[in-house]
């Protein structure tokens, strides 16, 4: 089995492929897993990235490594936040076209005009202050509660993040487009996977992505927006059900 499918891991923002951990130890031994760092995260160079990129930029570089790395396979995109943004671009362009997708904690709309603003003032906070602060500030009471065992680790993995890595990511998100056509259009098979305390992408808007609301939504219960993270184990069986079942 393991030759037969490739599973590839986009990260959310500001992580890493290191939230990803509990999945490729659970995954590696039945398929082939490919946790993916983009440009700027977990000690990659954000050379390949423009000054003002889109989020075709990114997904061109996971097409690259897919296109190395998939020869002969199925192929299963999983994207978690910015990752499942990245994972739609992917479907969007048709350059690499996945037989799964999987969209976790995640929305196919784009940015409001109020959330934009504030993509553009952390972009200019992060030049004011020379420091990924601010983006910790804004981001880790939404990533995770503040009690959580988890908030270490997502700390650890933000400030791995270069400063201009971080602000292409921020300006690529804020410019990027509705998706929910070529989730449509997708010929694949498709899972969305919602958090029940996910405040950044709510549940409801999680399920308003899938076509079959019944069959292509699964929600974890007790959960954030860092649902492989926060309940790995349920994750997982999900993630293994829709696979293999």
């Amino acid at each position: 089995m393991g030759e037969k499918l490739v599973i590839y891991f986009f990260h959310a923002f500001p992580l890493n492929s290191n939230m990803w951990k509990e999945q490729i130890r659970y995954f590696s031994p039945k398929v082939r897993c490919v946790a993916i760092n983009f440009p700027g995260f977990g000690g990659a160079s954000d050379d390949s990235i423009p000054q003002n990129p889109s989020l075709s930029d990114y997904a061109k570089f996971a097409e690259d490594i897919i296109l190395n790395t998939s020869e002969g396979v199925k192929i299963c995109i999983v994207g978690l936040s910015m990752g499942g943004y990245i994972a739609m671009e992917v479907i969007k362009r048709k350059v690499v076209r996945p037989d799964f997708l999987v969209l976790a904690n995640t929305k196919s709309s784009p940015d409001t005009q109020e959330a934009k603003q504030r993509r553009f003032k952390l972009i200019e906070e992060i030049d004011k202050l020379k420091s990924v602060e601010p983006v910790i500030s804004f981001y880790l009471p939404n990533l995770v509660p503040p009690e959580s065992f988890l908030k270490e680790k997502v700390l650890e993995m933000a400030k791995t993040a270069s400063l201009s890595g971080l602000k292409k990511a921020l300006f690529a998100m804020a410019e990027r487009q509705d998706y929910q056509k070529y989730i449509d259009d997708f010929p694949g098979r498709l899972l969305c996977i919602g958090g029940e305390k996910d405040v950044l992408s709510p549940p409801d808007v999680v399920k308003s992505m899938a076509r079959d609301k019944e069959k292509e939504f699964r929600l974890i219960k007790g959960v954030g927006h860092l649902s492989n993270m926060e309940n790995p184990e349920e994750f997982n069986n999900i993630l293994e059900e829709f696979l293999f079942s």
